[in-house]
């Protein structure tokens, strides 16, 4: 089986060159970095990121930040990606081992083999399941930003429906070791932040949660998602990465509302590198 876009259209162009275009926009708007992306030969150090998953139209410029500086970095052989699942279908925790992913610039392969040695440690709670994949986004929309800064790398895609504490940091563990047996990877957590408020209400509520995450106060971050109805929407995909690396800087964070203007019903995005 071969995944097709299902947002293309949507979230980012459906034509090829169209699409290109609106990823040079990103980098180039007033929230993003300001110039493309210069692309590292490095092959090994394995860094990870966090991004957004919105529409580009909202969220590209932010999401712009962690590619800009990804790419200085490194060209990994194989990027594995952790978002959450927004459509309640497939399992658990659901690793996609079918064929290649298509968008708008071309497919890309999946790292079978890496993807097979993922659920072989996971005991049982990572398991290969396509349904959790068909329609979800917040995989799918890496996709062209990744395949414009890289031409040769592939994928190794997990949907989180169990976002439990335990569960990321189950998922944690995995991709610890595998980045100790790997050292040519790029890991990504998906994630929005707070949903649907101002955006004055929106910072407030997000800086006191990436601020714990900062801090690896993964617990507080939890309880005080629970409590101030900060509506995150990939809190787990986000403490499984950032715990699988010492340090995390902040390259970004601000709403949807610096983007295209309307202030008074946000989502909060941020970028981050992992290292």
């Amino acid at each position: 089986m071969i995944r097709r876009p299902v947002v293309s259209g949507k979230f980012y162009a459906d034509d090829g060159e169209d699409l290109k275009s609106q990823i040079k926009n990103c980098f180039f708007h007033p929230v993003g970095p300001g110039s493309l992306p210069v692309t590292s030969e490095r092959r090994e150090g394995t860094i990870g990121l966090i991004v957004p998953h919105a529409g580009y139209m909202a969220s590209g410029p932010v999401a712009a930040w962690a590619y800009w500086k990804a790419s200085s970095l490194m060209r990994p052989a194989t990027v594995v990606i952790v978002g959450p699942n927004h459509t309640g279908l497939g399992t658990r925790l659901s690793l996609w081992l079918d064929e290649a992913w298509e968008t708008p610039l071309g497919s890309v392969e999946i790292d079978h083999e890496l993807g097979e040695r993922i659920i072989a440690m996971s005991n049982g709670m990572i398991v290969s399941d396509t349904a959790g994949h068909l329609y979800e986004h917040s995989i799918e929309v890496q996709l062209p930003f990744l395949q414009f800064l890289y031409d040769d790398f592939k994928i190794v895609p997990i949907i989180m429906t169990d976002q439990r504490l335990e569960t990321a940091l189950m998922v944690s563990e995995i991709l610890e070791k595998v980045s100790s047996e790997r050292k040519d990877l790029l890991i990504i957590a998906s994630s929005d932040l707070n949903h649907y408020e101002s955006h004055e209400i929106t910072m407030e509520k997000d800086s006191e949660l990436v601020g714990l995450l900062i801090e690896r106060k993964y617990r507080e971050a939890f309880d005080v998602s629970r409590e101030r109805r900060i509506t995150a929407c990939g809190l787990g995909p986000i403490v499984a990465v950032r715990e699988s690396f010492e340090s995390m800087d902040v390259l970004s964070n601000t709403t949807s509302g610096e983007v295209i203007g309307d202030r008074y019903r946000t989502v909060g995005y941020f970028a981050a590198l992992l290292q």
